[in-house]
């Protein structure tokens, strides 16, 4: 029985490491982030947005308008993809070129940016730059972005978060919090340390360089973030932007919203397979960098952490008692900290009485999480909520740190 304990004691340890170290890592690394301003350019970049569109008639129009409202001077292109409805035609009358790609065979993300690299290319484009069309670019991004290209960064990532106008319950309240947490904290705090932010497959820019060294050939429910296992095992840090962002709104409640968490995780766990081989031979080969990439998407989910960390504790583990108890601390300070950097920092910190509700309904998808695991899970568009006007987003001004 007690040889028993300990192997479960030591399973918990393996399986909730990468995540703890990660997060005590960005933690750090966010009190480290630089707060000067880049140098001046080194060169003049042409910056092209591509917007892949499936069904997004009632959005993109609210999209294109946000980027062209940042810059009059982008060229924005949007992929209408295998679409049924008036996505060709808003877009074309918000101000944006349209490339519509109309083939059954071809599906995924993946596919449609691929076309619209290809365009954006083709027309002198030095730099791409990826807007979901579900998403409001702020009134800086597209300055902040080139700022940084022409600084020599050879791929970036901005802030990535969701719109609670209009959805404000404890739920909706939560998962903005996760998404501070891993696409703001972690992101800046990486930056901060000097390793790469990430992508998280909306707000990210890389160069035309970048994309011939690095081609992005890649397909899936999380192709963001195997294009990101690419960059590190190709030695190519993605910069953060911290002064403009993407917001983009909340998936509906229910059905589409475990959805979209199940494609995230699910996707995540079939990256992680895939791209292990080869960030162990790019760590072999000194390339420190990609240690950080590997513990990331090796990291389980929060909500899984914690539950895990709790079975640590009722075990009758004295020295496993230790460890939950750093632990726990870690995920206070991150959740605490993720919390604050909203908007709203009081009404996020009241919503984290209803984490124990949340926790419960990620584990209730975990079965959908596996399936979606699997290799050959297909893609759904994720159903919204209806839009705002897009001017009553959060703006530059209203960003923590």
């Amino acid at each position: 029985m007690a040889m028993s304990i300990e192997v479960l004691a030591v399973l918990i340890v393996v399986f909730t490491a990468p995540l703890l170290a990660d997060l005590a890592l960005c933690i750090a690394g966010n009190f480290l982030m630089a707060r000067s301003g880049r140098g001046p350019g080194r060169r003049t970049i042409r910056l092209a947005v591509v917007s892949p569109a499936h069904n997004e008639a009632w959005l993109i129009a609210r999209t294109v308008e946000s980027v062209l409202a940042s810059d009059s001077a982008t060229e924005v292109f949007v992929v209408a993809h295998n679409c049924t409805d008036e996505t060709a035609a808003e877009a074309a009358a918000a101000g944006a070129t349209v490339l519509e790609l109309n083939d059954p065979k071809q599906r995924g993300k993946g596919t449609a940016l691929r076309h619209g690299f290809a365009a954006a290319l083709a027309s002198g484009a030095d730099a791409l730059m990826v807007i979901d069309a579900d998403s409001v670019a702020s009134a800086g991004l597209i300055a902040a972005t080139r700022t940084a290209l022409e600084a020599g960064a050879e791929a970036t990532q901005c802030r990535y978060e969701l719109d609670l106008e209009g959805a404000s319950s404890p739920m909706a309240r939560l998962r903005s919090i996760a998404f501070l947490g891993m696409n703001v904290l972690r992101a800046r705090g990486r930056a901060g340390l000097g390793f790469s932010t990430g992508v998280f497959g909306n707000g990210f820019a890389v160069t035309a360089g970048t994309l011939a060294r690095v081609p992005f050939d890649v397909d899936g429910l999380t192709e963001d973030v195997e294009y990101h296992t690419r960059l590190a095992e190709a030695g190519v840090r993605v910069h953060w932007v911290g002064d403009g962002a993407v917001h983009a709104g909340l998936a509906a409640p229910g059905q589409a919203q475990a959805a979209q968490e199940a494609r995230w995780e699910g996707g995540r766990l079939s990256v992680a397979s895939r791209c292990t081989p080869r960030l162990t031979r790019a760590i072999f080969k000194g390339n420190w960098r990609a240690m950080e990439t590997l513990a990331d998407v090796w990291s389980l989910p929060l909500s899984r952490v914690l539950v895990a960390l709790v079975l640590g504790f009722a075990l009758p583990c004295h020295w496993l008692h230790f460890y939950t108890a750093a632990g726990a601390a870690i995920v206070l300070c991150y959740v605490l900290e993720a919390a604050l950097m909203g908007a709203e920092p009081w009404r996020n910190l009241a919503a984290l009485a209803a984490a124990p509700t949340y926790i419960l309904w990620k584990a209730a998808i975990t079965p959908l999480v596996v399936r979606q695991s699997r290799s050959g899970a297909a893609w759904v568009r994720t159903s919204r909520e209806a839009p705002l006007p897009w001017p009553r987003l959060p703006r530059p001004a209203a960003m923590k740190r």
